[in-house]
């Protein structure tokens, strides 16, 4: 199979190639390859002979100017110039951002109330690529917050290392994606994944943040595993003291949803978790050597 992959710079783009290239001939598009999403001419020349598109492409700073842009405009130019090719298959990722903060259980039907302007730009490209799926096949991916080996989250780890205070109460379901889990998923729906279908993609584990962090401190190697905690307001100061990108008040509000997510129905599909959330956690700290 022939599939093409935008984004294949980033994190995710990274780790999916290196995985699906043992099976597939892959097709890299990505502005670090010379590609641009907003040049349909190119779009077009690149999307010959391709059978499937996964669409990860996108700006996550709410303040880039070229976010809508690129995430809304790309998003509309890819899906025409793959019609026009006759591709067969988009799978999207879109993000579980799309119902901004919403309280208790959350499944594919819980109505979407994005807050910024990424989480805005993601419900309008599902939109766009919903419209057209009498003409190709849509899988759309709403995916948690995903986890593994990053600069992300080698910064969380480094700031449990140094006992920072959580600027939250940390009692919020914290419910991520680990990296693989996410490829294994992205995987199935290359194969099984519905014809106009959204499916939510989480690990099984809804622990919370306060437990989250605790696994994490315990598998750095340290002895006291108890969070402390300071209010939001402070933990905002004081990031803007030190300069912090990560103690932002948009980061903050972030790290404090409530993330209980429903996975059923991509698991009727025959999705299973293959590695425990613990797992996940420790063998990231040993990649990011920091144990």
């Amino acid at each position: 199979m022939k599939i093409l992959i935008t984004g294949t710079s980033g994190f995710l783009g990274t780790e999916l190639v290196k995985v699906l290239q043992k099976k597939h001939t892959i097709i890299k598009y990505d502005s670090k390859e010379g590609k641009n999403i907003l040049d349909k001419g190119e779009l077009f020349e690149s999307l010959k002979g391709i059978d499937v598109i996964i669409h990860l492409a996108a700006i996550v700073e709410n303040e880039n100017p070229d976010l809508w842009e690129v995430n809304v405009k790309g998003t509309k130019n890819l899906v025409e110039e793959a019609i026009k090719q006759k591709v067969k298959k988009i799978i999207f990722l879109s993000s579980t951002g799309v119902y901004g903060c919403p309280n208790g259980k959350i499944s594919e039907k819980t109505k979407t109330n994005p807050e910024n302007n990424y989480e805005k730009s993601k419900l309008e490209a599902e939109k766009i690529l919903l419209a057209q799926q009498e003409k190709i096949c849509i899988n759309i991916i709403r995916s948690a917050m995903i986890f593994g080996s990053n600069y992300y989250w080698q910064k969380m780890f480094l700031m449990l290392k140094k006992e920072f205070p959580l600027p939250l109460k940390g009692e919020n379901t914290f419910q991520i994606t680990p990296i693989n889990e996410l490829i294994n998923a992205i995987e199935l729906l290359i194969k099984k994944g519905k014809c106009g279908e959204t499916y939510l993609v989480a690990c099984k584990e809804k622990i919370t943040l306060n437990k989250f962090c605790e696994l994490s401190k315990k598998h750095l190697g340290m002895k006291n595993t108890k969070m402390k905690h300071v209010p939001s307001w402070v933990g905002e100061i004081f990031g803007k003291i030190i300069k912090s990108k990560t103690l932002t008040k948009e980061n903050i509000r972030h790290l404090g949803k409530e993330r209980n997510y429903c996975t059923k129905k991509i698991q009727k599909l025959g999705y299973k978790q293959k590695q425990k959330l613990e797992e996940h956690i420790k063998k990231t700290i040993i990649e990011l050597k920091l144990n």
